[in-house]
């Protein structure tokens, strides 16, 4: 039976996106290259996404590994990218791609079905919808998020209140944390059952 980890970066007081929406994406190293993506994106995984972080992806990891432009490291990991088997939760996606398979209905029942058939850790890596879902609805095993050094003031967050939706209590225990060289730090934590 697999395990779900939610993984999100968000800054200091909790902002993955602005309040345009615009997404509030970390300072980049070669630090977080092997310890952030690293652990979210190896063999023996699976990839959750919602669909417009889906189709973001798919727009971009595809081409970046035959891109003779890029980084021998950013085209080794666009390789794990496009092997890494992946389900994006749609209702209105049918067909699409590169290794994905789709998944409809209750996002509970989806990610019940999805533990039943892959043994192995399934790891949500987007979009805020999605991820805000898994964490409100206390569907998933494990949160990973990247602690940003920085204060956004506003946006969205995982944390927001979704009216007429109870948000689950989840008691956790750290499992690890590291310092990035960007001052930006990992945290993992297992949900206690």
């Amino acid at each position: 039976m697999g395990t779900l980890t939610a993984s999100m970066f968000m800054t200091v007081d909790g902002f993955t996106e602005k309040p345009d929406g615009t997404l509030i994406s970390p300072a980049w190293s070669g630090d977080l290259q092997v310890h952030w993506s690293g652990a979210n994106a190896h063999e023996g995984q699976m990839l959750l996404y919602g669909r417009r972080a889906f189709e973001i992806n798919a727009g971009i990891w595809p081409s970046a590994a035959e891109d003779a432009t890029n980084p021998d490291d950013y085209r080794a990991f666009a390789e794990t990218m496009n092997a890494l088997p992946k389900v994006v939760v749609s209702d209105s996606l049918h067909e699409v791609g590169w290794n994905t398979t789709v998944e409809a209905g209750p996002l509970d029942q989806v990610v019940d079905r999805l533990k039943e058939r892959f043994d192995g850790e399934i790891v949500a890596v987007g979009g805020l919808s999605l991820v805000s879902s898994l964490v409100a609805g206390g569907l998933a095993d494990r949160l990973r998020f990247l602690v940003m050094p920085d204060v956004a003031g506003a946006g969205r967050s995982i944390f927001d209140h979704q009216p007429g939706r109870r948000r689950a209590e989840l008691p956790l225990e750290l499992v690890s944390n590291q310092t990035m060289d960007t001052g930006a730090i990992i945290v993992e934590y297992a949900v206690r059952r």
